[in-house]
């Protein structure tokens, strides 16, 4: 009688759990794009800089070695983090104070959402 309950148990929790492991991997980095200005983290995050008039100083920041960011019509902030495709990593640095798009594998940890750059358009 316990073998066949065990059996039974068996049979069911392989393919729960399998469906459990396959959710949870496929939710993990899903790709998002976001539009908003590119913003040094630093300035933006002390004093709340950013717009036209810091697109210099935001330039410089990043250009310096600064964290970069992006900030959506909704005032969310993702933390802009290099992944595989570093070119696309760099040509956002080129837009400090812009507005342009990102795309990338969505990350979060205790909080902080990072977008891990996999492609940039800029705004025309």
């Amino acid at each position: 009688m316990k073998n066949i309950l065990l059996s039974k148990i068996g049979k069911i929790s392989v393919p729960v759990l399998f469906f459990i492991a396959l959710v949870s991997f496929i939710g993990k980095n899903a790709d998002k794009t976001v539009t908003g200005e590119i913003l040094d983290m630093k300035c933006f995050m002390t004093n709340g800089d950013r717009g036209e008039g810091h697109k210099d100083c935001a330039a410089m920041c990043i250009k310096g070695g600064q964290p970069m960011g992006i900030i959506d019509a909704d005032n969310k902030v993702y933390l802009l983090l290099e992944g595989k495709n570093a070119a696309a990593f760099e040509e956002a640095k080129k837009h400090a104070g812009e507005t342009i798009t990102v795309t990338g594998a969505l990350s979060e940890k205790s909080g902080v959402q990072a977008l891990i750059v996999s492609e940039v358009k800029a705004k025309k």
